[in-house]
């Protein structure tokens, strides 16, 4: 699947050059009208969902002077395409399997009932809502101190086993038990193509980790230098996890990498602020639907917009899957 293209939806009325009927069946025609009008009922508030607030943020965007090229838009989606494929994306620098991301991708995409084509109005959404929340982050003092320890202070050293089923998992425990080295566990069989690479060794983590999902972080600082982790589920894929070391804080100044923590934190804010920034915009726009078919079952899906709205913000959460305590699926 390729990023999404920048020109936007067309305005104009659907054109059937015509031919009145989409088919016939035995001399029975089918109506343009009646395929429309399934489509309406059955997906069309869902698809207006995704419509408004890409026009929502587009407005917003160039209210505040800021413009966004197919460049900021192909960052987009390789973020999601990332995120998706390697929940510990924020690990690592090295490059993933871009082909196995985006057969990942269309699999979850079919499995949610969500479209290619609406996937692309939500990564052109996003990549104007990260401009402007990026634009409109305030980087504190306090945030920077608290930046640098999560960078440099006592972290931990993992390697971890990306595993897609839990009989995976149980051959690959049983690999180990019988004597077979992790990272070599992890080089032949680990889904995550760039961490195997380096035999399941992730960049060093620290308990305040934000990028890293919080039930990676608890099982990490809970085991002992040696022990492997029993399966743990972040996103859709199941993780062994193997504490190699616990790292001492490094002897780092403060004001040596003041520049680069700034600009880590600032992205890692505006990841955060996107939703923000759009739950914003969403309550406060004048939004009058005019099509008979949506106009009542928007209203009424969307009767108090001061609460979050489903579906509105993350493409691949219309219909969220159980979650444990933490949140992570």
């Amino acid at each position: 699947m390729a990023s999404p293209a920048m020109d936007p939806p067309s305005s104009g009325q659907t054109k059937f050059a015509g031919v009145p009927n989409v088919a016939v069946v035995n001399g029975r025609p089918i109506p343009h009208r009646d395929l429309i009008d399934l489509l309406l009922r059955s997906h069309g508030v869902i698809v207006l969902e995704q419509l408004i607030g890409l026009n929502l943020a587009e407005a917003a965007a160039a209210e505040r002077g800021l413009s966004v090229g197919q460049t900021d838009v192909d960052r987009e989606y390789d973020r999601a395409l990332r995120h998706l494929a390697e929940p510990l994306s924020s690990t690592t620098s090295a490059p993933f399997d871009r082909q196995s991301a985006e057969r990942l991708l269309e699999t979850v995409l079919a499995q949610r009932n969500v479209s290619p084509e609406e996937f692309d109005l939500v990564i052109r959404r996003n990549a104007f809502l990260r401009k402007i929340a990026e634009a409109e982050t305030v980087v504190t003092d306090q945030q920077l101190h608290q930046e640098y320890e999560r960078r440099y202070g006592e972290r931990v050293q993992v390697r971890h086993i990306q595993l897609a089923t839990l009989a995976e998992v149980e051959r690959v425990r049983e690999r180990l038990a019988a004597g077979e080295g992790f990272g070599e566990m992890a080089r032949r069989y680990s889904a995550n193509k760039s961490s195997a690479a380096e035999l399941g060794l992730l960049a060093p983590i620290s308990a305040g980790e934000e990028d890293v999902p919080a039930l990676l972080r608890q099982v990490a600082f809970s085991l002992n230098v040696g022990d492997v982790s029993d399966a743990v589920r972040i996103g859709e894929w199941f993780h062994l996890i193997k504490l190699e070391a616990l790292l001492a804080p490094e002897a780092v100044e403060f004001e040596e990498v003041r520049t680069e923590l700034e600009v880590g934190l600032r992205e890692r804010l505006a990841d955060s602020a996107m939703s923000g920034v759009f739950e914003k915009l969403f309550r406060a726009a004048t939004i009058e639907v005019h099509e008979p078919l949506l106009k009542a079952a928007f209203e009424r899906k969307h009767s108090d917009r001061t609460r979050e709205q489903d579906g509105l913000y993350e493409p691949l959460r219309r219909h969220p899957p159980q979650t444990d305590e933490d949140g992570i699926p």
